[in-house]
């Protein structure tokens, strides 16, 4: 099962751990920087494609940011 919570908060972690700003992640991926907060408050999760750029971009399992613990 997704775990909503774990996204919204790894996606901050990975973000955090990595010295990234929520804008610099927003220009990576090509989005708005409300988009990048609306994931990390849990508002909404990111769809499929873009679960998919994070996993690759930040060499991370889907089954990691999905559910739960980080292998960090």
């Amino acid at each position: 099962m997704i775990d909503k919570a774990a996204i919204s908060n790894n996606i901050k972690v990975l973000r955090i751990s990595n010295h990234l700003s929520q804008k610099e992640l927003s220009d990576i991926f090509r989005l708005s920087k409300k988009t990048i907060t609306n994931w990390e408050r849990g508002k909404v999760s990111p769809s499929l494609i873009n679960i998919l750029s994070i996993c690759n971009y930040f060499e991370v399992k889907v089954d990691n940011l999905i559910r739960g613990k980080l292998d960090m």
